[in-house]
């Protein structure tokens, strides 16, 4: 893991203090550990009453931890739990886990941009989920925000998998319900994601995200009006990728008509700078301008007569 950090921080800048020492400069503020360090705690009491759910619910320690280890999302570990605990069938479970955590597909677009192609990237995709995706978006640049998004998911791979082996462990102690838990993530969510919200489109769209949401709440399962208010934003970018069609093609017409119109003006200005000459027209003083081929033409005829 330190070599995904490592094969960064080669190239981080380095400075001279004032007694001269050389020092690396740091690359994420200490506002990103601190919030770092608050999701950490939220997460561990969340992955405490996810193991106690799933104590409860007949799972062996075993699988509550490989569950935890390869899901990795929070919500669909307990949508895999809630399913099966209701006598639902295994497939169905995996197909709902696999439905709440396609809102990672959303994650990967945003956090792609500052993601390394190489390897570290195949390891890192892992990690993507709702609160390293919040933290990365704090980083002033590429290289802060890819830390902070390696900060963050490193403490929720370790985190969440332990969280739920100490309320496997636990068992019927633990009530989420009673502690309101769940409420916790969304709140830190919120918070990590305001200053996104001062733009009016993204503010627009989450509005609507959240309309679409809380009304599609009551009528589909336990997490897939969340999902499905994804949907907003994948309009959106249908949207501006028809708009952007239209505007290349409005600018490659735009282009050929230039085009053509410099061709034109090109042939008007090489038939204005053909070569004239003036001869003297009979019985009068005033010469008379005609073109070469008609100067030429006269005086084969003169040579005729």
């Amino acid at each position: 893991m330190g070599s995904l950090f490592r094969t960064a921080e080669r190239a981080l800048p380095r400075t001279r203090n004032r007694f001269g020492a050389r020092r690396v400069e740091r690359t994420l503020p200490g506002s990103i550990y601190r919030a770092v360090a608050i999701v950490t705690v939220t997460i561990i009491a969340v992955a405490l009453s996810y193991g106690a759910i799933s104590a409860v619910s007949g799972f062996a320690w075993w699988q509550t931890l490989l569950l935890a280890m390869f899901a990795l999302g929070g919500a669909a570990e307990f949508t895999f739990v809630g399913v099966i605990a209701a006598g639902g069938a295994p497939i169905l479970a995996v197909l709902a886990g696999l439905l709440v955590n396609t809102r990672n597909f959303a994650f990967g677009v945003a956090v792609g941009p500052y993601f390394p192609q190489d390897w570290r990237a195949l390891i890192a995709s892992h990690w993507i989920n709702d609160e390293s995706t919040a933290i990365s978006r704090t980083g002033r640049n590429d290289r802060a925000k890819w830390h902070a998004f390696l900060l963050m998911g490193a403490s929720i791979a370790l985190m969440w998998p332990s969280g739920a082996m100490v309320g496997q462990w636990l068992g019927n102690v633990i009530d989420a319900d009673l502690l309101g838990l769940d409420a916790a993530f969304p709140i830190i969510l919120f918070c990590l994601i305001r200053g996104d919200l001062k733009n009016r489109a993204t503010l627009s769209l989450t509005l609507v995200g959240i309309l679409v949401a809380v009304c599609l709440t009551p009528v589909l399962p336990l997490g897939l009006g969340a999902v499905t208010s994804l949907s907003v934003f994948v309009l959106v970018a249908a949207g501006w990728a028809v708009r952007s069609t239209l505007r290349r093609r409005r600018e490659t017409q735009h282009a050929r008509d230039g085009d053509r119109n410099g061709a034109e003006r090109s042939a008007v200005r090489q038939d204005s700078s053909q070569p004239t000459t003036s001869i003297a027209g009979p019985g009068t003083d005033r010469p008379s301008t005609v073109s070469r081929g008609t100067d030429q033409s006269s005086t084969a005829g003169e040579d005729r007569r």
